[in-house]
């Protein structure tokens, strides 16, 4: 188990990395090693949150879609895109801090803060599938805007430069789906590994205190309590008359 741990925090840390081939850019865009540094750094010293804490800071990409659909331009785009990246972040920091309380969760055997995890599995789950559907409206606008300004604007060089830029601002919505895919991964294992650890979780019971015994008192006999007394054994009443009618005489 620890070595899932272990494999589940390299995840973690290292998500950002992930899907760095492009999709739908000509050529290959990756994160500079300076900001992989500032993420792991930022991972190392950020302070332990509790989980009814993460709750409430675990992104769900409830408002998204609706951020995407009121955008008019190219630049629109790229500001939402900045968004979703700050929520991204955000779903890194929470899982990280998942994983360092994963230990002392399953240390204490506390069964209440496993639904806190499930929560928090579940809003990753559903941010990564809102990225999804995002990443496919995104790659249709693309293809339709691109086919507008080959019918409308041929010859615009200003058209072609916002296209270029809507292929990398679609190629940066791509890598985002890829990190916050596998931010819901890394989280619903930890939260798998939580749950089967619970499970199996039983305390161990212990033997009655201050029950009734045989206790030895200060004489050296054991005390018989009233229940432990033999009783005495009554024959039946018709055995008696039997016997009572034998010795009458004739």
């Amino acid at each position: 188990m620890r070595v899932g741990l272990i494999s589940l925090v390299a995840v973690i840390v290292c998500v950002a990395a992930v899907g760095a081939a492009p999709r739908l850019a000509d050529k290959q865009i990756s994160p500079g090693a300076g900001e992989q540094k500032v993420q792991t750094e930022t991972t190392n010293t950020r302070p332990i949150v509790q989980l009814d804490e993460l709750v409430d800071q675990a992104p769900d990409g409830s408002l998204v879609i609706e951020l995407y659909q009121s955008v008019r331009n190219i630049r629109d785009v790229e500001a939402v895109n900045e968004h979703v990246k700050a929520q991204v972040n955000n779903a890194q920091s929470v899982a990280a801090d998942v994983a360092r309380l994963h230990d002392s969760i399953l240390k204490s055997c506390d069964d209440s803060d496993f639904p806190k995890t499930e929560v928090i599995a579940l809003k990753a789950r559903a941010f990564s599938a809102t990225l999804a559907r995002v990443d496919g409206e995104l790659t249709n606008a693309l293809a339709a805007t691109r086919q507008i300004v080959e019918a409308e604007r041929p010859g615009s060089i200003k058209a072609k430069e916002d296209i270029n830029r809507f292929v990398l601002a679609a190629h940066e919505l791509g890598r985002l789906r890829v990190q916050a895919t596998e931010i819901a991964k890394a989280i619903e294992g930890l939260s798998v590994s939580i749950r089967t650890t619970l499970t199996s979780c039983t305390a161990t019971p212990v033997a009655p205190l201050f029950a009734m015994r045989d206790v030895l008192p200060l004489g050296g006999q054991a005390r018989q309590f009233p229940s432990m007394k033999q009783k005495r054994a009554f024959k039946p009443a018709t055995t008696l008359r039997r016997r009572s009618l034998r010795q009458e005489p004739l």
